[in-house]
């Protein structure tokens, strides 16, 4: 006896802006029929014990708030990494860094999923400060980047580019005697902003899955591979406002902090339709499970944000780590080099 279970367009989140729906059909064959009875469960009780795996492992019951934490990360990486907050520069600087970051509770950020709300960015950046037109409060930056990107198990592209002005309201105390040992790096204003595009597809390419089903002394573990079409896609623009301060120790160390408000438009969007086979671990034909899933959200507009980090001043380059901790939630992590004039 086979055994099956559709669950039928079904619309996911009430705001206008967030559109979700998804169909997931399981179907048992005869081997699967047989894996059930030795579990001590009905088949369609085994059918519905593998669809809210497959429903956790694509998010498909849960799409509006996977695709609202998947532009938060999106929006997220490009925090920090295309200004500096620690070198009071003179003239030219110009470096390299790298974030990775993170949105949603740790069910959405699992890396063991196939779509997961975590992002990756990189960014080249060059600033000038404008002290040779008179203006050494003022300093400007603009960074980019073009790059192949991928997720545990999806391919693609990401974009990033940025354009910022920091404001130095109260400037750094002078170089002198114990100053040198113990200096106030002053009170600095940054705004700008920022765009990050994340295009990803499976490719065709074939999606595992690893799961168990059961519960108690009767459990099995299943694989399901998956081929077909899954895109995902997020555009994020930000407009990041800061403040920050710090103390350089003994001219070798800088540590700084901060606090932001960002103001993002951004939405993501998934679109995706899977036929996949059930196996168990000795290579049995399992049953078939279908997947569709479409939808699109937007992402947190406004949110308060924390940041801190840590930079090792070796002459003009400069070494640095820094994190990000927002309300959103979500977090990121970057580090990288700057040389500075």
């Amino acid at each position: 006896m086979r055994a099956s279970i559709i669950l039928c367009l079904v619309l996911i989140g009430v705001p206008a802006h967030a559109r979700a729906q998804s169909a997931v059909i399981v179907q048992l064959s005869p081997e699967g029929d047989a894996l059930a009875q030795q579990l001590g469960v009905s088949p369609a009780e085994l059918a519905a014990d593998v669809k809210t795996r497959v429903d956790d492992a694509y998010q498909t019951a849960n799409i509006s708030e996977f695709l609202e934490a998947f532009t938060d990360a999106t929006s997220f990486s490009a925090r920090g990494i295309g200004v500096d907050y620690a070198s009071a520069p003179r003239g030219l600087i110009a470096g390299v860094a790298a974030s990775l970051a993170a949105a949603g509770d740790e069910r959405i950020r699992s890396e063991e999923r196939p779509t997961a709300g975590v992002a990756a960015n990189l960014a080249v950046m060059i600033g000038m400060n404008l002290r040779e037109w008179g203006h050494p409060r003022w300093t400007v930056f603009a960074n980019g980047f073009y790059r192949n990107a991928a997720t545990e198990q999806l391919d693609g592209n990401v974009t990033s580019m940025g354009a910022h002005v920091q404001y130095h309201l109260i400037p750094p105390s002078a170089d002198a005697g114990v100053k040198t040992m113990m200096r106030w790096i002053g009170l600095s204003m940054t705004s700008g902003i920022e765009l990050t595009r994340w295009d990803l597809s499976s490719g065709g390419s074939t999606l595992s899955t690893d799961f168990t089903v059961g519960g108690g002394a009767n459990t099995a573990p299943i694989t399901l591979d998956a081929t077909g079409r899954l895109d995902l896609t997020s555009t994020a623009v930000t407009v990041p406002l800061e403040a920050t301060t710090g103390i350089r120790i003994a001219l070798l160390a800088t540590l700084y902090v901060g606090v932001g408000v960002d103001f993002t438009v951004g939405r993501s969007t998934i679109d995706s339709s899977l036929d996949g086979t059930l196996r168990s671990s000795d290579n049995r034909d399992l049953g078939t499970v279908a997947i569709t899933a479409a939808g699109t959200n937007n992402g947190s507009p406004g949110t308060a944000r924390v940041l801190a980090g840590a930079q090792v001043n070796l002459w003009k380059l400069k070494l640095f780590a820094q994190i990000n901790a927002s309300q959103a939630p979500a977090a990121s992590i970057g580090f990288g080099l700057k040389f500075v004039q």
